[in-house]
């Protein structure tokens, strides 16, 4: 990447963090030059799944929009680029265009917050996708039209969001 990419990047990466904040990921699996023991110091919170290793997402370390681990961070943070700032190095988007982008997904991640928030309990320190699959799975009483309604309103937004990353930034 071309230093002027670079900067970009950077731009880019600060205005936006959801790669890091739980909105687009739910988990980061380990490569094998990861240490867990030196994430687990570095205040991640490790897993184990049957045979795989990772760590959970939203990421401690990504604060401010920055990431406070950024010479210590696991290999695949290291390695990830997503769509966006692909299309951004190689001129096929420009940077206030991208910038949109960014905008307009964390407008909808913040609208599916505040729904999910009016929806009942869910842990703001979960993914996103998990809390939100965790207020689907209850029903919800179709007595209750503003329930309804808000169900309806939810499910919208969480499928505009994933259509949105999954055009523009994920790989």
């Amino acid at each position: 990447m071309s230093s002027q990419a670079q900067s970009a990047a950077s731009r880019l990466c600060s205005a936006c963090g959801i790669c890091c904040n739980g909105v687009m990921f739910y988990r980061v699996r380990l490569q094998s030059n990861d240490s867990p023991r030196a994430l687990i110091a570095l205040g991640l919170k490790w897993k184990r799944h049957h045979s795989e290793e990772f760590i959970l997402q939203p990421c401690p370390a990504h604060q401010e929009s920055q990431c406070a681990i950024y010479l210590q961070r696991p290999e695949r943070c290291r390695r990830f680029e997503c769509r966006l700032l692909k299309r951004v190095a190689s001129r096929e988007m420009s940077e206030p265009e991208a910038l949109e982008k960014i905008c307009e997904a964390v407008q909808r991640a913040a609208q599916i917050n505040q729904l999910l928030d009016e929806s009942g309990k869910t842990d703001p320190k979960r993914p996103l996708t998990k809390r939100y699959e965790k207020i689907t799975a209850e029903p919800v009483d179709p007595s209750d039209p503003k329930a309804v309604a808000l169900r309806g309103q939810l499910t919208l937004a969480m499928q505009e969001l994933e259509e949105l990353l999954d055009k523009d930034f994920r790989r």
